[in-house]
């Protein structure tokens, strides 16, 4: 370091000391000059040398001050300058060295310095930038065939999926991991009783995986719709896996609304979930993934789900997800299942619940799809807090009550209770939901608001002027039905309306 920094010294001094020797030499030999111009040869002439003297001398030292102060000009406006660069130079190099190695910076002066140093590092520095603009670049088609395969997955199968007749309901949901795989829930009604469904994981990821989830779910479709059963669907998918170089695990089901009746076929994917009072596996022979084997063989099973019950198929990513110490697991999705079954106000809602639980819970590697199934008993609908929302209510029980004798009292009994919910409770969600239940007719309203018991308002013996502080809907109501009930349960509003049977209905 000390030898460097002697070195730097002269490199500066040099060409100062070097610029005032050669000023003084010309200077000299004007004066020479100058005084055998004046002597003319004619011999030593003290009177003519001082004057020779007196001229030089003061140029002298005016050169002298004019070389001094363009040396410290140059040292302020272009050395200082220089070294600055110099020093950014160093660092650049010392970054670069990261990637190549550098050698040792030599030369004479900051200017010589930096010549040799952006010489040398010019091509370490090229390579730098290129390294980050292909970086950039790779990133940036990374992010385009993102986008593409998942548009790719969502015009295959839709992220969310929701739709239903009065007598049951799909929901699905899909959560895509930061590295696309090909996760999906797919369904479609074949009539006013039967739906299909299914769910699948291809065992690819990015756009080869989202091609092969459209491939996989357009062959699907087509088999059934042409009426296949799901075992022989999945052989036709199954051969044309094979010939497209696609391998997924498959769940597909018909479910008939008015039996209750599941029939399915399983290609190698997990046990979904059926729910209830308590939720446990549908048992169901494994199978093997569709593009494996050409010889593979499925078969069609049955289930019948009862009137309450739901199924709730998933993919890997769900039990797969990590926070870190453990994984979700199939423990924590059936807990997670009976909460949300429980919980929501349609069945329906169990999907977003476990996806929702999922992404709270850790870091996923891959995506994670949920297809829920209802079957609630009776019939049942989901309302916003709404009085537009009336219409949607009296379709509903025009469809139910049909014949009914009481159907105009019965929906006016309804109106009184919604138009209640909507203006004091202040819910966010509303369901009512019919079945028959022995020998009497149900209607329930279920709705997220404030507690509130309205069986406490009085609403007897009093005079019809005072009915303008509140009561007169519950006498109406109590009039028309037979009993009612309220409850709350876990955080919810309960009202349930009995009306008794009318013979012959």
């Amino acid at each position: 370091m000390k030898n460097n920094a002697k070195n730097k010294r002269s490199s500066l001094f040099l060409p100062a000391v070097l610029s005032f020797l050669a000023l003084v030499l010309a200077v000299a030999v004007f004066g020479v000059v100058r005084y055998f111009c004046l002597t003319q040869g004619g011999g030593f002439q003290r009177n003519v040398l001082m004057r020779v003297l007196w001229e030089t001398v003061p140029a002298l030292c005016a050169l002298a001050a004019f070389g001094l102060f363009m040396l410290v000009l140059l040292a302020v406006s272009v050395v200082k300058p220089l070294k600055k660069m110099r020093g950014s130079a160093s660092k650049i190099a010392e970054r670069v060295e990261k990637h190549a190695p550098v050698e040792a910076i030599r030369g004479a002066g900051c200017v010589g310095a930096l010549s040799e140093t952006l010489a040398k590092e010019e091509g370490k520095l090229a390579e730098l930038v290129n390294a980050v603009s292909e970086e950039a670049d790779a990133r940036a088609e990374e992010r385009e065939k993102r986008s593409a395969a998942l548009n790719i997955c969502t015009a295959a199968a839709p992220e969310r999926l929701e739709f239903g007749a009065l007598t049951y309901g799909v929901r699905a949901c899909t959560l895509r991991a930061p590295s696309v795989g090909a996760d999906f829930c797919d369904g479609f009604a074949l009539d006013d009783r039967r739906v299909f469904i299914a769910v699948g994981d291809v065992w690819e990821q990015g756009l080869s995986a989202a091609l092969a989830c459209a491939r996989l779910t357009r062959k699907l479709r087509e088999q059934i719709a042409a009426g296949k059963s799901p075992a022989v669907a999945l052989s036709a998918v199954n051969a044309a896996a094979l010939a497209n170089g696609d391998t997924a695990t498959l769940f597909c089901a018909v479910f008939d609304s008015v039996s209750g009746e599941l029939r399915y076929a399983n290609a190698g994917h997990l046990p979904p979930v059926i729910a209830g009072e308590t939720s446990g596996f549908l048992r169901m022979r494994a199978g093997v993934p569709v593009g494996l084997y050409a010889d593979a063989e499925f078969a069609d099973e049955t289930f019948s789900l009862r009137p309450g019950q739901g199924l709730i198929v998933y993919t890997d990513g769900v039990v797969n997800a990590f926070d870190g110490k453990e994984y979700f697991g199939y423990g924590r999705l059936l807990a997670t299942v009976g909460k949300y079954y429980g919980n929501a106000l349609t069945a329906d809602g169990v999907a977003e619940g476990v996806v929702g639980a999922v992404e709270e819970f850790g870091a996923r590697e891959d995506d994670c799809a949920v297809l829920a199934l209802s079957f609630p008993a009776g019939v049942q609908r989901l309302l916003a807090p709404e009085l537009s929302e009336l219409e949607k209510m009296r379709e509903l029980l025009d469809h139910w009550l049909q014949e009914d004798p009481r159907k105009k009292n019965i929906q006016l009994a309804c109106e009184e209770i919604f138009t209640n919910i909507v203006g004091h409770a202040g819910a966010k969600a509303i369901q009512i939901s019919c079945e028959r239940e022995e020998n009497s007719l149900i209607i329930r309203f279920t709705d997220d608001g404030e507690p509130f018991n309205p069986l406490q308002v009085e609403s007897g013996g009093r005079e019809f002027e005072a009915y303008a502080e509140g009561g007169m809907g519950m006498t109406i109501i109590r009039r028309i039905a037979g009993e009612i009930f309220y409850r709350t349960q876990q955080n919810l509003n309960v009202l349930t309306i009995r009306f008794p049977v009318i013979k012959g209905i």
